[in-house]
Protein backbone atom coordinates (compact mmCIF):
# COMPACT_ATOMS: atom_id res chain seq x y z
CA UNK A 1 0.00 0.00 0.00
CA UNK A 2 1.21 3.55 -0.14
CA UNK A 3 0.55 5.22 2.63
CA UNK A 4 -0.86 8.75 1.81
CA UNK A 5 -3.49 7.11 -0.39
CA UNK A 6 -4.54 5.12 2.17
CA UNK A 7 -4.68 8.17 4.84
CA UNK A 8 -6.83 9.76 2.29
CA UNK A 9 -8.86 7.08 2.39
CA UNK A 10 -9.28 6.96 6.41
CA UNK A 11 -9.32 11.28 6.01
CA UNK A 12 -12.48 10.82 3.96
CA UNK A 13 -14.17 8.03 6.08
CA UNK A 14 -13.41 8.71 9.64
CA UNK A 15 -12.16 12.96 9.44
CA UNK A 16 -12.54 13.16 13.26
CA UNK A 17 -11.57 9.71 14.25
CA UNK A 18 -7.55 10.49 16.19
CA UNK A 19 -5.46 8.67 14.50
CA UNK A 20 -2.12 9.35 16.69
CA UNK A 21 -1.91 11.13 20.24
CA UNK A 22 1.28 12.73 21.69
CA UNK A 23 2.09 15.06 24.35
CA UNK A 24 3.59 17.84 21.39
CA UNK A 25 0.80 17.45 19.29
CA UNK A 26 -1.83 16.60 21.22
CA UNK A 27 -4.58 14.33 19.56
CA UNK A 28 -3.78 14.55 15.33
CA UNK A 29 -6.94 13.28 13.65
CA UNK A 30 -6.62 11.71 10.34
CA UNK A 31 -7.69 14.37 8.20
CA UNK A 32 -5.51 16.92 10.18
CA UNK A 33 -2.48 14.22 9.92
CA UNK A 34 -3.70 14.09 5.77
CA UNK A 35 -3.62 17.78 5.70
CA UNK A 36 -0.19 18.45 7.24
CA UNK A 37 1.42 15.14 5.12
CA UNK A 38 0.14 16.98 1.82
CA UNK A 39 1.73 20.39 2.48
CA UNK A 40 5.04 18.21 3.59
CA UNK A 41 4.87 16.35 -0.16
CA UNK A 42 3.80 19.73 -1.76
CA UNK A 43 6.57 21.39 -0.32
CA UNK A 44 9.17 18.44 -1.46
CA UNK A 45 8.20 19.02 -4.80
CA UNK A 46 9.07 22.64 -4.88
CA UNK A 47 12.43 21.70 -3.39
CA UNK A 48 12.89 19.63 -6.69
CA UNK A 49 12.68 16.13 -4.77
CA UNK A 50 10.94 13.12 -6.58
CA UNK A 51 10.63 9.44 -6.97
CA UNK A 52 13.77 7.99 -5.64
CA UNK A 53 15.15 10.89 -3.64
CA UNK A 54 16.03 9.86 -0.58
CA UNK A 55 15.14 11.78 2.47
CA UNK A 56 16.58 11.51 6.08
CA UNK A 57 15.33 12.21 9.86
CA UNK A 58 17.50 12.40 12.60
CA UNK A 59 14.56 12.81 15.25
CA UNK A 60 12.93 11.28 18.62
CA UNK A 61 10.24 9.85 18.62
CA UNK A 62 7.52 12.42 17.55
CA UNK A 63 4.76 13.33 15.14
CA UNK A 64 7.40 14.81 12.33
CA UNK A 65 8.54 11.22 11.98
CA UNK A 66 5.37 10.08 10.82
CA UNK A 67 4.30 12.97 8.83
CA UNK A 68 8.13 12.90 7.23
CA UNK A 69 7.34 9.05 6.42
CA UNK A 70 3.92 9.59 5.02
CA UNK A 71 4.75 12.71 2.44
CA UNK A 72 7.88 11.32 1.47
CA UNK A 73 5.73 8.26 0.09
CA UNK A 74 3.19 10.42 -1.85
CA UNK A 75 5.72 12.00 -3.79
CA UNK A 76 7.61 7.92 -4.50
CA UNK A 77 10.85 9.49 -2.64
CA UNK A 78 12.56 7.55 -0.05
CA UNK A 79 12.37 7.42 3.79
CA UNK A 80 15.65 7.40 5.54
CA UNK A 81 15.14 7.55 9.75
CA UNK A 82 17.87 7.25 11.20
CA UNK A 83 19.03 6.06 14.92
CA UNK A 84 18.37 9.53 17.16
CA UNK A 85 22.34 8.81 18.59
CA UNK A 86 24.35 8.66 14.78
CA UNK A 87 26.75 11.15 15.05
CA UNK A 88 29.98 11.48 13.87
CA UNK A 89 31.21 9.06 10.59
CA UNK A 90 28.18 7.02 11.44
CA UNK A 91 26.08 9.82 10.46
CA UNK A 92 27.96 11.05 7.82
CA UNK A 93 28.72 7.60 6.17
CA UNK A 94 24.58 6.97 6.36
CA UNK A 95 23.96 10.51 4.34
CA UNK A 96 26.65 9.73 1.83
CA UNK A 97 25.68 6.60 0.77
CA UNK A 98 22.14 6.86 -0.06
CA UNK A 99 22.70 10.09 -1.30
CA UNK A 100 20.49 12.08 1.12
CA UNK A 101 18.81 15.04 -0.26
CA UNK A 102 17.38 16.64 2.62
CA UNK A 103 18.25 15.86 6.42
CA UNK A 104 15.51 16.51 8.79
CA UNK A 105 16.85 17.23 12.37
CA UNK A 106 16.03 18.13 15.88
CA UNK A 107 17.46 21.28 17.38
CA UNK A 108 19.07 19.62 20.11
CA UNK A 109 21.40 18.05 17.60
CA UNK A 110 21.71 21.12 15.39
CA UNK A 111 25.93 21.94 17.27
CA UNK A 112 29.05 23.11 16.09
CA UNK A 113 30.93 20.40 14.02
CA UNK A 114 27.67 18.68 12.02
CA UNK A 115 28.22 21.02 9.19
CA UNK A 116 31.63 19.19 8.87
CA UNK A 117 29.41 16.18 8.71
CA UNK A 118 26.32 16.65 6.44
CA UNK A 119 27.21 17.08 3.06
CA UNK A 120 26.85 20.60 1.45
CA UNK A 121 24.70 19.37 -1.32
CA UNK A 122 22.28 18.11 1.48
CA UNK A 123 19.45 20.69 2.06
CA UNK A 124 19.28 20.97 6.20
CA UNK A 125 15.92 21.44 7.83
CA UNK A 126 15.83 21.61 11.68
CA UNK A 127 12.54 20.67 13.72
CA UNK A 128 12.22 22.60 17.32
CA UNK A 129 13.94 25.56 16.98
CA UNK A 130 15.90 27.74 15.03
CA UNK A 131 19.54 27.20 13.72
CA UNK A 132 21.69 29.41 11.14
CA UNK A 133 21.99 27.70 8.03
CA UNK A 134 19.02 25.88 8.77
CA UNK A 135 14.94 26.03 7.35
CA UNK A 136 12.64 26.03 9.98
CA UNK A 137 10.53 22.87 9.83
CA UNK A 138 7.07 25.37 9.69
CA UNK A 139 8.23 26.76 6.82
CA UNK A 140 8.00 23.03 4.87
CA UNK A 141 4.33 23.23 5.55
CA UNK A 142 3.17 26.30 3.80
CA UNK A 143 0.15 25.97 1.82
CA UNK A 144 -0.19 23.30 -0.89
CA UNK A 145 -0.10 24.61 -4.44
CA UNK A 146 -2.83 22.08 -5.78
CA UNK A 147 -0.27 20.89 -8.04
CA UNK A 148 -0.82 16.89 -8.99
CA UNK A 149 1.16 14.98 -6.28
CA UNK A 150 0.54 11.37 -8.05
CA UNK A 151 3.16 9.36 -9.11
CA UNK A 152 3.57 5.51 -10.72
CA UNK A 153 5.19 3.21 -7.80
CA UNK A 154 5.70 -0.57 -8.45
CA UNK A 155 4.90 -0.98 -4.78
CA UNK A 156 6.81 -4.88 -5.20
CA UNK A 157 9.61 -3.19 -6.24
CA UNK A 158 10.02 0.26 -5.37
CA UNK A 159 11.59 1.48 -1.95
CA UNK A 160 9.86 3.09 0.43
CA UNK A 161 12.37 2.93 2.87
CA UNK A 162 16.23 2.87 3.91
CA UNK A 163 16.78 1.35 7.17
CA UNK A 164 20.00 1.59 8.56
CA UNK A 165 20.89 -2.22 10.89
CA UNK A 166 23.91 -2.92 13.00
CA UNK A 167 22.45 -5.52 14.79
CA UNK A 168 24.76 -6.48 17.94
CA UNK A 169 27.72 -8.02 16.07
CA UNK A 170 28.33 -6.34 12.62
CA UNK A 171 28.90 -2.99 11.06
CA UNK A 172 26.22 -1.16 9.61
CA UNK A 173 23.89 -2.22 6.93
CA UNK A 174 21.29 -0.02 4.67
CA UNK A 175 18.66 -2.05 4.17
CA UNK A 176 16.23 -0.92 1.37
CA UNK A 177 11.88 -2.02 2.19
CA UNK A 178 9.86 -1.88 -0.17
CA UNK A 179 6.01 -0.51 0.24
CA UNK A 180 4.53 -4.51 -0.76
CA UNK A 181 6.92 -5.43 2.06
CA UNK A 182 5.39 -3.13 4.94
CA UNK A 183 2.09 -4.54 4.35
CA UNK A 184 2.74 -7.52 6.06
CA UNK A 185 3.50 -6.19 9.53
CA UNK A 186 -0.67 -5.23 10.04
CA UNK A 187 -1.68 -8.95 7.81
CA UNK A 188 0.99 -10.92 10.51
CA UNK A 189 -0.79 -8.82 13.55
CA UNK A 190 -4.63 -10.27 12.59
CA UNK A 191 -3.40 -13.50 11.42
CA UNK A 192 -3.66 -15.27 14.94
CA UNK A 193 -5.07 -12.89 16.53
CA UNK A 194 -8.46 -10.45 16.69
CA UNK A 195 -7.99 -7.21 15.12
CA UNK A 196 -9.78 -5.25 17.89
CA UNK A 197 -7.23 -6.13 20.37
CA UNK A 198 -5.21 -3.55 18.69
CA UNK A 199 -7.41 -0.55 18.05
CA UNK A 200 -4.93 1.74 20.43
CA UNK A 201 -1.53 0.86 20.85
CA UNK A 202 1.74 3.11 21.93
CA UNK A 203 5.13 3.57 20.95
CA UNK A 204 8.04 1.89 23.31
CA UNK A 205 9.90 1.47 20.36
CA UNK A 206 12.01 4.19 18.68
CA UNK A 207 9.97 4.89 15.83
CA UNK A 208 13.18 5.43 13.63
CA UNK A 209 13.26 1.50 13.49
CA UNK A 210 11.15 -0.31 11.24
CA UNK A 211 8.38 -0.43 14.40
CA UNK A 212 7.38 3.03 13.16
CA UNK A 213 6.26 2.95 9.87
CA UNK A 214 5.01 -0.07 10.10
CA UNK A 215 2.56 0.84 12.89
CA UNK A 216 2.11 3.73 11.00
CA UNK A 217 0.90 1.31 8.48
CA UNK A 218 -1.57 -0.44 10.82
CA UNK A 219 -3.14 2.65 11.68
CA UNK A 220 -3.99 3.86 8.47
CA UNK A 221 -4.97 0.24 6.97
CA UNK A 222 -7.25 -0.56 10.17
CA UNK A 223 -8.52 3.66 11.19
CA UNK A 224 -6.51 2.54 14.89
CA UNK A 225 -4.44 4.73 16.97
CA UNK A 226 -1.45 5.08 18.78
CA UNK A 227 0.64 7.36 21.60
CA UNK A 228 3.37 8.09 20.39
CA UNK A 229 6.30 8.89 23.56
CA UNK A 230 9.84 9.62 23.56
CA UNK A 231 10.16 9.74 27.55
CA UNK A 232 10.81 6.14 28.32
CA UNK A 233 10.18 6.15 32.11
CA UNK A 234 7.81 3.67 34.18
CA UNK A 235 5.51 6.19 35.67
CA UNK A 236 5.08 8.19 32.35
CA UNK A 237 4.58 5.18 29.98
CA UNK A 238 2.44 3.22 32.71
CA UNK A 239 0.18 6.50 33.39
CA UNK A 240 -0.44 6.89 29.55
CA UNK A 241 -1.68 3.58 29.17
CA UNK A 242 -4.07 4.24 31.79
CA UNK A 243 -4.86 7.87 30.14
CA UNK A 244 -5.41 6.75 26.73
CA UNK A 245 -6.91 3.39 27.57
CA UNK A 246 -4.21 1.10 25.37
CA UNK A 247 -4.83 -1.82 24.08
CA UNK A 248 -1.76 -3.25 22.83
CA UNK A 249 1.77 -2.73 22.73
CA UNK A 250 5.17 -4.23 21.14
CA UNK A 251 8.52 -3.84 22.27
CA UNK A 252 11.83 -5.50 23.19
CA UNK A 253 12.77 -7.27 27.14
CA UNK A 254 15.16 -4.57 27.61
CA UNK A 255 12.64 -1.62 27.73
CA UNK A 256 9.54 -3.82 28.73
CA UNK A 257 11.04 -4.25 31.99
CA UNK A 258 10.62 -0.32 32.59
CA UNK A 259 6.89 -1.77 33.07
CA UNK A 260 7.63 -3.96 35.77
CA UNK A 261 10.03 -1.05 37.99
CA UNK A 262 7.06 0.98 37.91
CA UNK A 263 4.47 -1.17 39.53
CA UNK A 264 1.88 -1.65 37.08
CA UNK A 265 -0.16 -2.93 39.75
CA UNK A 266 -0.97 0.32 40.60
CA UNK A 267 -2.43 1.55 37.27
CA UNK A 268 -6.21 0.73 35.71
CA UNK A 269 -4.48 -1.22 32.52
CA UNK A 270 -7.68 -3.60 32.13
CA UNK A 271 -8.00 -2.39 28.47
CA UNK A 272 -4.38 -3.22 27.80
CA UNK A 273 -4.70 -6.99 25.68
CA UNK A 274 -1.76 -8.14 24.63
CA UNK A 275 2.19 -7.19 24.83
CA UNK A 276 4.52 -8.78 22.35
CA UNK A 277 8.31 -9.20 23.04
CA UNK A 278 9.96 -8.99 19.64
CA UNK A 279 13.39 -9.68 18.36
CA UNK A 280 15.99 -11.85 20.84
CA UNK A 281 15.68 -14.45 23.46
CA UNK A 282 12.94 -13.98 26.40
CA UNK A 283 13.31 -15.77 29.43
CA UNK A 284 10.14 -17.68 30.31
CA UNK A 285 10.29 -16.24 34.03
CA UNK A 286 9.88 -12.37 32.40
CA UNK A 287 7.46 -13.21 30.55
CA UNK A 288 5.24 -14.94 33.37
CA UNK A 289 6.30 -12.27 35.63
CA UNK A 290 4.91 -9.06 33.46
CA UNK A 291 1.60 -11.48 32.55
CA UNK A 292 1.08 -12.01 36.40
CA UNK A 293 1.43 -7.93 37.07
CA UNK A 294 -0.50 -7.23 34.00
CA UNK A 295 -3.08 -9.59 34.28
CA UNK A 296 -5.02 -8.54 31.25
CA UNK A 297 -2.57 -8.77 29.00
CA UNK A 298 -1.67 -11.65 26.49
CA UNK A 299 2.29 -11.83 26.89
CA UNK A 300 3.95 -13.41 23.79
CA UNK A 301 7.03 -13.43 21.58
CA UNK A 302 7.78 -12.96 17.91
CA UNK A 303 10.75 -13.31 15.76
CA UNK A 304 11.66 -11.34 13.06
CA UNK A 305 14.55 -9.07 11.49
CA UNK A 306 14.63 -5.42 9.80
CA UNK A 307 15.20 -7.40 6.89
CA UNK A 308 12.53 -9.38 6.74
CA UNK A 309 9.85 -6.65 7.20
CA UNK A 310 9.92 -7.32 10.18
CA UNK A 311 8.02 -10.64 11.54
CA UNK A 312 8.24 -13.81 10.71
CA UNK A 313 6.82 -15.93 13.52
CA UNK A 314 4.41 -14.77 16.30
CA UNK A 315 2.59 -17.06 18.65
CA UNK A 316 -0.83 -17.70 18.62
CA UNK A 317 -3.28 -17.34 21.28
CA UNK A 318 -3.44 -20.02 24.03
CA UNK A 319 -6.52 -21.68 23.14
CA UNK A 320 -4.22 -22.77 20.12
CA UNK A 321 -1.52 -24.12 21.81
CA UNK A 322 0.46 -21.64 22.32
CA UNK A 323 3.29 -22.43 24.36
CA UNK A 324 5.13 -19.86 26.73
CA UNK A 325 8.55 -19.47 26.11
CA UNK A 326 8.59 -20.02 22.11
CA UNK A 327 8.45 -17.11 19.12
CA UNK A 328 5.46 -18.90 18.07
CA UNK A 329 4.67 -20.29 14.74
CA UNK A 330 5.23 -19.39 11.18
CA UNK A 331 3.82 -16.25 9.55
CA UNK A 332 2.75 -16.16 5.31
CA UNK A 333 5.28 -14.92 3.10
CA UNK A 334 8.51 -16.45 3.88
CA UNK A 335 9.60 -20.46 3.56
CA UNK A 336 11.60 -20.74 6.69
CA UNK A 337 14.08 -23.66 7.10
CA UNK A 338 16.69 -24.88 9.89
CA UNK A 339 19.80 -26.07 8.60
CA UNK A 340 23.20 -27.01 9.79
CA UNK A 341 26.77 -25.94 9.10
CA UNK A 342 26.47 -27.54 5.68
CA UNK A 343 23.21 -26.07 4.63
CA UNK A 344 21.51 -29.16 4.90
CA UNK A 345 17.82 -29.55 6.94
CA UNK A 346 17.95 -30.48 11.02
CA UNK A 347 15.72 -32.97 12.55
CA UNK A 348 12.70 -32.22 14.34
CA UNK A 349 13.87 -30.48 18.01
CA UNK A 350 17.69 -30.15 16.59
CA UNK A 351 19.21 -26.76 16.62
CA UNK A 352 19.94 -24.90 13.16
CA UNK A 353 20.37 -21.17 11.79
CA UNK A 354 17.26 -19.78 10.73
CA UNK A 355 17.54 -19.48 6.90
CA UNK A 356 14.35 -18.02 5.24
CA UNK A 357 12.99 -16.69 1.25
CA UNK A 358 10.04 -15.17 0.02
CA UNK A 359 8.57 -11.55 -0.46
CA UNK A 360 8.98 -10.60 2.97
CA UNK A 361 12.94 -11.12 2.53
CA UNK A 362 14.66 -8.02 1.39
CA UNK A 363 16.85 -8.16 -1.99
CA UNK A 364 19.96 -7.29 -0.52
CA UNK A 365 21.94 -4.54 1.68
CA UNK A 366 22.34 -0.88 -0.71
CA UNK A 367 25.44 -1.12 -2.63
CA UNK A 368 26.93 -3.54 -1.24
CA UNK A 369 27.09 -6.86 -3.01
CA UNK A 370 29.90 -8.12 -1.07
CA UNK A 371 27.95 -8.28 2.10
CA UNK A 372 24.49 -9.25 0.22
CA UNK A 373 26.65 -12.42 -1.34
CA UNK A 374 27.86 -13.36 2.16
CA UNK A 375 24.05 -13.73 3.70
CA UNK A 376 22.39 -15.03 0.45
CA UNK A 377 23.35 -18.46 -0.53
CA UNK A 378 21.32 -20.25 -3.42
CA UNK A 379 17.96 -17.68 -2.71
CA UNK A 380 18.23 -18.43 0.78
CA UNK A 381 18.76 -15.54 3.40
CA UNK A 382 20.99 -16.83 6.20
CA UNK A 383 20.03 -15.07 9.34
CA UNK A 384 22.96 -16.18 11.97
CA UNK A 385 20.09 -16.35 14.31
CA UNK A 386 19.62 -20.23 15.74
CA UNK A 387 16.69 -21.98 16.84
CA UNK A 388 14.99 -25.13 17.00
CA UNK A 389 11.28 -25.95 16.09
CA UNK A 390 8.85 -28.92 17.30
CA UNK A 391 6.58 -31.58 15.89
CA UNK A 392 3.60 -29.04 15.87
CA UNK A 393 5.72 -26.52 14.79
CA UNK A 394 6.31 -23.81 17.15
CA UNK A 395 9.80 -22.42 16.94
CA UNK A 396 12.46 -21.69 19.80
CA UNK A 397 15.11 -19.36 19.77
CA UNK A 398 18.55 -20.23 21.24
CA UNK A 399 20.85 -16.92 19.81
CA UNK A 400 22.98 -16.07 17.16
CA UNK A 401 25.57 -18.12 15.84
CA UNK A 402 27.83 -15.27 16.36
CA UNK A 403 27.17 -15.87 20.00
CA UNK A 404 27.71 -19.84 19.83
CA UNK A 405 30.33 -21.14 22.80
CA UNK A 406 32.27 -23.91 21.53
CA UNK A 407 33.37 -25.66 24.52
CA UNK A 408 35.82 -28.97 24.44
CA UNK A 409 34.05 -28.99 21.15
CA UNK A 410 30.68 -29.04 22.37
CA UNK A 411 28.10 -26.35 21.71
CA UNK A 412 26.46 -23.97 24.12
CA UNK A 413 24.09 -21.46 23.25
CA UNK A 414 23.84 -18.69 25.70
CA UNK A 415 20.39 -18.04 25.74
CA UNK A 416 20.00 -21.47 27.51
CA UNK A 417 22.67 -20.58 30.41
CA UNK A 418 20.61 -17.31 30.95
CA UNK A 419 17.24 -18.66 30.86
CA UNK A 420 18.28 -21.41 33.44
CA UNK A 421 19.84 -18.23 35.82
CA UNK A 422 17.13 -16.18 36.11
CA UNK A 423 15.26 -19.15 37.56
CA UNK A 424 17.16 -18.14 40.30
CA UNK A 425 15.14 -16.22 42.66
CA UNK A 426 17.74 -13.53 42.98
CA UNK A 427 18.67 -12.60 39.97
CA UNK A 428 16.86 -10.55 37.84
CA UNK A 429 19.32 -10.54 34.53
CA UNK A 430 21.58 -12.32 32.83
CA UNK A 431 24.19 -12.47 29.72
CA UNK A 432 26.17 -15.09 28.99
CA UNK A 433 29.85 -15.11 26.55
CA UNK A 434 32.66 -16.84 25.54
CA UNK A 435 35.86 -16.88 27.61
CA UNK A 436 39.19 -17.85 26.00
CA UNK A 437 40.67 -21.07 27.57
CA UNK A 438 43.93 -22.92 27.18
CA UNK A 439 42.59 -26.32 27.78
CA UNK A 440 39.06 -26.27 26.13
CA UNK A 441 39.67 -23.44 23.89
CA UNK A 442 36.49 -21.61 25.35
CA UNK A 443 34.99 -21.51 28.66
CA UNK A 444 31.48 -20.04 29.56
CA UNK A 445 31.77 -16.57 31.30
CA UNK A 446 28.20 -15.07 32.95
CA UNK A 447 27.51 -11.42 33.97
CA UNK A 448 24.32 -11.39 36.57
CA UNK A 449 22.26 -8.56 37.72
CA UNK A 450 20.51 -9.07 40.89
CA UNK A 451 16.83 -8.16 41.38
CA UNK A 452 16.09 -4.90 43.50
CA UNK A 453 16.78 -6.07 47.03
CA UNK A 454 18.65 -9.21 46.73
CA UNK A 455 21.94 -9.90 46.76
CA UNK A 456 23.67 -12.94 44.50
CA UNK A 457 25.74 -15.47 45.92
CA UNK A 458 27.60 -16.51 43.23
CA UNK A 459 28.44 -20.11 44.42
CA UNK A 460 24.71 -20.12 45.49
CA UNK A 461 23.96 -19.50 41.31
CA UNK A 462 26.30 -22.07 40.20
CA UNK A 463 25.10 -24.85 42.66
CA UNK A 464 21.49 -24.11 41.36
CA UNK A 465 22.56 -24.37 37.72
CA UNK A 466 24.25 -28.03 38.17
CA UNK A 467 20.81 -28.58 39.14
CA UNK A 468 19.62 -27.78 35.66
CA UNK A 469 22.16 -27.79 32.93
CA UNK A 470 24.73 -30.11 31.94
CA UNK A 471 28.68 -29.85 33.44
CA UNK A 472 29.75 -28.29 30.46
CA UNK A 473 27.12 -25.52 30.09
CA UNK A 474 28.24 -24.82 33.98
CA UNK A 475 29.64 -20.86 33.66
CA UNK A 476 33.41 -20.76 34.80
CA UNK A 477 32.79 -17.39 36.15
CA UNK A 478 30.06 -15.75 37.22
CA UNK A 479 30.39 -11.95 37.78
CA UNK A 480 27.57 -9.65 40.04
CA UNK A 481 27.32 -6.63 38.15
CA UNK A 482 24.58 -3.49 38.68
CA UNK A 483 23.09 -3.70 34.85
CA UNK A 484 23.28 -5.50 31.95
CA UNK A 485 24.21 -3.53 28.70
CA UNK A 486 21.63 -3.36 25.99
CA UNK A 487 21.86 -2.33 22.24
CA UNK A 488 19.35 0.15 21.36
CA UNK A 489 17.36 -2.70 19.55
CA UNK A 490 17.25 -4.32 22.57
CA UNK A 491 19.50 -7.27 22.46
CA UNK A 492 22.27 -7.97 24.95
CA UNK A 493 25.97 -7.01 24.24
CA UNK A 494 27.49 -10.16 24.67
CA UNK A 495 31.72 -9.22 25.26
CA UNK A 496 34.07 -12.43 25.02
CA UNK A 497 36.97 -12.25 27.31
CA UNK A 498 40.14 -13.83 28.49
CA UNK A 499 39.82 -16.38 31.37
CA UNK A 500 41.26 -15.75 33.86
Amino acid sequence: MIPYKVLLERAADSPDKAAFLSEAAGEVTFSRLAERATRLAAAFRRHGLGKGDAIAALLPNGMEIIELYIAAGAIGAVFQPLDFRFQGEELKNALVTTEVRMLFCHASRVREGMEAVVPASVEKVVIGGEAPGWTAYEKMEASPSGEDLSVHLDEETDPALFLYSSGSTSDIKCIPVTFRQLDFFPADLVHFWDPDRFSRGISLLPLSHISGPVVVNTCLRFGFSYVITDRFLPGTLLGLMEKHRVTWTHSVPSIARLLLRGNPEKYDLGCLKFIALMGTSVPTSFLVELARKIPSADVIQGYGLTETSPLLTLEPPREEGRQVGSIGKALPGAEIRLVDAQGNDVAVGEPGEIVVRGPKVFSGYYRNPQLTARVFKDGWFHTRDVARRDREGFYVHLGRLDDLIITGGLNVFPAEVEAAAVRFPPVKEAVVYGLTDAGRGQAIGMDVCPREGCEIDPDALGRFLQEHLAAYKIPKQINVVEAISYTPTGKAIRKPRDGT
